[in-house]
């Protein structure tokens, strides 16, 4: 991939094409057979296409796909949902939860898993290209402990075999860093193996919130200093944490400065939360949280900054 540049399911794009993206979401994915909730199938592509006309009236151009291997990754349906919807789609190469490995995975070396990535990178599936790896996870844990946080020897692995596959390819990497705020370690195993941090999205930055702002802030502003990025992509999940905190937070962030290195997204991933069954839609973000940040005084041009030169530049380096 040349520089300025993003792989899409249909072909490359220039950067500049790019527009308003949501960061992290599934549009086609089995997480049920993590989760075992028969709500996290979501393999209906005509629903899918159908239930993007909502993203696209919006304001929404691209997304990123993060769904990894062993979830139902399909890279060829995420074509046939581009083409059908006319979203542009950038679809990511990783693994899951330790559980969802294939087992080649669990036998192959650190090179075999790299040259993978590369394979998926260069030349695909079925012609369809992967522009990113990602969603790149290492485990959840009930507390947040960043300090505490640790990779497990299998996920370490992995990392390091993107990081390897990184320097090969150019490519950006988007971690799953959700309950346990495994970030900080995520970036330290990333570092130590060569990766370029600037185009490392630490994501799930949202999925824990304190009371106290700076317990939070303790938290992102150590990622932005090292060069990644903060990703808040669980809006709407507030189950986790109230759209209002996020809110707070970006804002807090974006007022430093960093709206260049946020990105932004809903993690949309459940048939319940489709329009057609009652839920919020792929353009939750446009219709309930771009207004949460207006009214905390985020300027329009700081909002296009995280909606479409943070994703660009993580995603084609320029």
């Amino acid at each position: 991939m040349s520089r300025g540049t993003v792989v899409t399911v249909t072909g490359e794009i220039d950067g500049a094409a790019l527009g308003p993206t949501l960061a992290h979401e599934h549009l086609y994915c089995d997480i049920s057979v993590h989760s075992g909730r028969a709500d996290n199938r979501v393999t209906d592509t005509a629903l899918v296409s159908d239930e993007l006309g909502a993203f696209l009236r919006a304001g929404g151009r691209s997304i990123i796909e993060l769904t990894p291997v062993g979830i139902g990754r399909d890279p060829v349906r995420l074509r046939e949902i581009s083409e059908r919807s006319g979203v542009q789609i950038v679809s990511g190469i990783a693994f899951y939860d330790e559980s969802t490995y294939p087992d080649w995975v669990r036998a192959a070396t650190i090179d075999q898993i790299a040259d993978y990535f590369v394979r998926e990178i260069e030349d695909g599936t079925e012609g369809v290209r992967a522009g990113l790896i990602g969603e790149l996870a290492s485990h959840n844990e009930p507390v947040a402990n960043p300090a505490g946080y640790r990779l497990r020897e299998a996920e370490e692995r992995v990392f390091i075999a993107a990081a390897r596959a990184q320097r090969r390819t150019g490519v950006a990497i988007s971690t799953h860093a959700a309950l346990g705020r495994g970030g900080h370690a995520q970036l330290d195993v990333l570092e130590r193996h060569g990766a370029d941090l600037t185009r490392v999205v630490i994501g799930h930055c949202d999925a824990h919130w304190h009371p106290d702002i700076e317990t939070d802030l303790a938290y992102y502003l150590p990622i932005l200093a090292r060069g990644a990025y903060c990703e808040f992509d669980m809006v709407g999940w507030t189950e986790l944490a109230p759209d209002p905190v996020r809110a707070e937070r970006v804002a807090a962030l974006v007022g430093m400065g960093h709206e260049r290195k946020i990105t932004l997204a809903t993690d949309t991933c459940r048939l319940s939360q489709m329009h057609r069954n009652g839920g919020r839609g792929y353009d939750h973000l446009w219709s309930s949280f771009l207004p949460e940040l207006r009214a905390r005084g985020v300027s329009e041009a700081q909002i296009l900054s995280m909606l479409v030169d943070a994703p660009r530049t993580a995603l084609s380096g320029s």
